[in-house]
């Protein structure tokens, strides 16, 4: 007869896959004649934060170099992206040319920022979030953050 093969127990070595540990939906307006209050106005929507150009920062920092409107919501798995893009995007309206006159004046970014504990997590966005955010027209970024050494996986 031949040696007899102890195999070990099955252990995890790694959890993969899976929505984002937590993510940020920021909706920014920017330019350099910006003002906060007329931007709030044409939304009907107050801002998460706003400045001026030249309106002065913490001690020691330069002046804000351009004016900016910022709406941003934030949330945690399993609380999507694309959830909290459809929460911000409840706040504004949705009409094409309220959008286009603010295009034509400003920059407007939609900001996505990715937090992760473990690797390979995604998300989805539906054609349905896609064809809202084409409708107002806003870039879209992507602002990645890991702490992988903080993490299991």
């Amino acid at each position: 007869m031949g040696d007899v093969i102890r195999f070990r127990e099955p252990e995890i070595v790694a959890v993969v896959g899976g929505l984002v540990d937590e993510s940020r939906v920021t909706l920014g307006i920017y330019g350099d004649d910006l003002d906060p209050e007329e931007i709030s106005g044409t939304l009907g929507c107050v801002p998460t934060s706003a400045h001026r150009r030249g309106d002065a920062r913490k001690d020691g920092v330069p002046p804000w170099t351009a004016g900016a409107w910022l709406l941003m919501i934030e949330g945690k798995a399993p609380q999507s992206p694309e959830q909290l893009l459809d929460l911000l995007l409840s706040r504004v309206p949705t009409d094409p040319q309220i959008w286009k006159r603010l295009r034509a004046r400003f920059s407007v970014r939609m900001m996505f920022g990715i937090f992760i504990s473990q690797w390979n997590r995604g998300f989805e966005l539906t054609g349905a979030a896609i064809s809202r955010l084409q409708a107002i027209g806003a870039e879209v970024g992507f602002d990645i953050y890991s702490d992988l050494e903080g993490g299991d996986g």
